[in-house]
């Protein structure tokens, strides 16, 4: 039954306050983001960033994919529910569907990921001969990508549970419209991603 509300809390939890939750959470995630150089240019992406950024860039980057996969989803389930869906459940749900994110924005403290991406970058690029990491670094670095990717099926997860219940979908409708509009909203977030870390260049 924990495991169950860990995974599908939007029984219990949804409109009003699962959006406010679902704020909360993406508001510690981008602040947490700002001191940890953790940022998620699209909807499902972790990437760690050694540069500085302007704190309101985490984010406006937490606004943008959230926004685009709930008006996507809200879309979808308007053209393939048989009953009345409310935007709030729509919005709020996908709020809260981003909170395994808040983890994912602690594992940029991590200096062993630092240095591992150092040294792809001085091995891909021959920059070093003697590119080297200590064996502490790469189990480090193993551990917080094998984290980062449970984290992203966990959020997966729980965006497909979100649309579902909010749009009062099952089955095989459910499954088809929330890969399309996953697809979508991923290329979308990835190209709004880009424009606008470039308009900080």
């Amino acid at each position: 039954m924990k495991m169950n509300k860990i995974f599908n809390p939007f029984h219990e939890i949804a409109g009003s306050k699962a959006l406010f939750l679902g704020l909360l959470a993406m508001l510690a995630t981008g602040l947490i983001g700002y001191f940890s150089h953790t940022h998620f240019p699209d909807i499902i992406s972790i990437k760690y960033i050694p540069v500085s950024l302007p704190l309101w860039y985490y984010f406006i980057q937490q606004l943008v994919i959230w926004l685009i996969p709930s008006v996507i989803f809200y879309l979808l389930a308007l053209l393939g529910a048989s009953s009345s869906v409310r935007i709030i459940d729509v919005f709020g749900t996908q709020a809260l569907a981003r909170y395994p994110y808040v983890l994912a924005s602690i594992t940029g403290f991590s200096g062993s990921m630092k240095r591992f991406g150092e040294y792809i970058i001085e091995v891909a690029m021959e920059q070093n001969q003697e590119a080297s990491i200590s064996s502490f670094d790469l189990i480090m670095s193993i551990l917080i990508i094998v984290a980062s990717l449970l984290l992203v099926v966990w959020m997966v997860g729980l965006m497909y549970n979100a649309f579902r219940i909010s749009a009062n979908l099952k089955g095989a409708r459910a499954v088809g419209l929330f890969i399309a509009g996953f697809a979508v909203s991923f290329l979308v977030s990835l190209f709004t991603g880009i424009q606008l870390y470039n308009f900080l260049q």
